[in-house]
């Protein structure tokens, strides 16, 4: 540097070389780590042949044959629900309508079947509609709504976020054959707005104005009476959104509260998954990594065992040895 305090060409020149050569050795080091590439989680099936989707049974639903009306000596659980009860990307054996449909046939003596009805993508609404037009025609014993905190959202507002998703999804793809450090960088970015703008939307969607919510009220209120009509109970399991700590910074710990008091109020039993998941890494509990909410057979495994233990201690009659659904 000369004595005027100004960088001459040879100083500016050996500067840029330094960065340059700082950012080879980062994008190196990034190419070489993998830093940039999405991580695998916990989630790694034998069998993939029926992983996306089937099979399904003579009604369209992902189950298998059901008859109407109930054989005689059979009891059966209605399954309703979104794209977690279903089991995107699970395998069918593996969700946790069908490890408790095994688990309860271990009973002594009894005769089980989980009915499965659950669709991706439909809300409370959809659901009560569901359980009245067609759900009790199974003559159910006890019905299971598995809630997701996003099924109070507005069809619009639904299909603009998956439209959004699609999009990022695809950016994601056409960037991986880029630089890998520049990937790294804006991932990161992304991920962080991405996660502050989900938490924030969500957190609106149950805010007293939300027509959404509105809506989601009535219609539990609405399957409660359906329930006690009949004298069927009903159970609200209500799973926590993944892509979160399971810890003390869960962002939607008054949102399950929330949903609790409406269930109950609604003659409902509460099952929030919430403890049944804290302290585990929600990145193992998941089926395709970052991009994707949807519980694997980990959390599909521990929703049972956590739905099985409510319904022996509280909805019927507890027998001796019964046995977990873990298996």
């Amino acid at each position: 540097m000369s004595g005027s305090g100004r960088f001459g060409l040879g100083e500016i020149g050996l500067l840029l070389a330094g960065v340059a050569t700082s950012l080879a050795i980062a994008e190196g080091i990034a190419r070489l780590s993998g830093a940039a590439d999405e991580k695998p989680t916990g989630y790694r099936p034998v069998r993939t042949g029926r992983r996306a989707a089937g099979p399904f049974n003579s009604r369209g639903h992902r189950d298998a044959e059901r008859v109407i009306p109930k054989p005689a000596g059979v009891r059966r659980v209605v399954s309703l629900g979104d794209s977690f009860a279903y089991g995107v990307g699970v395998e069918l054996d593996d969700t946790y309508a069908q490890r408790l449909e095994r688990a309860l046939n271990r009973r002594p003596g009894e005769r089980w079947e989980v009915v499965q009805l659950a669709r991706p993508g439909i809300g409370t609404v959809e659901e009560t509609e569901q359980l009245e037009q067609e759900g009790f025609a199974y003559q159910p014993d006890v019905v299971v709504l598995g809630f997701v905190l996003n099924d109070c959202e507005e069809m619009d507002a639904a299909h603009l976020r998956r439209e959004r998703e699609w999009l990022e999804a695809e950016r994601a793809a056409q960037e991986r054959g880029g630089l890998a450090l520049w990937r790294l960088v804006r991932e990161r970015f992304s991920a962080a707005l991405a996660n502050r703008d989900r938490v924030a939307n969500c957190l609106a969607e149950f805010a007293p104005h939300y027509p959404g919510w509105n809506m989601c009220q009535k219609a539990m209120q609405r399957m409660g009476a359906l329930c006690k009509q009949r004298a069927v109970p009903l159970v609200v399991m209500i799973f926590p959104l993944f892509e979160n700590p399971l810890d003390d910074r869960y962002p939607f710990a008054a949102i399950h509260e929330q949903v609790a008091g409406l269930a109950g109020a609604s003659g409902a039993t509460v099952l929030d998954l919430l403890p049944a998941y804290r302290g585990m890494r929600w990145e193992i509990l998941v089926v395709n990594g970052p991009r994707d909410e949807h519980p694997n057979e980990i959390a599909h495994r521990i929703a049972a065992r956590a739905l099985y233990g409510l319904l022996d201690k509280t909805i019927l009659p507890r027998l001796p040895g019964a046995p977990s659904p873990g298996s």
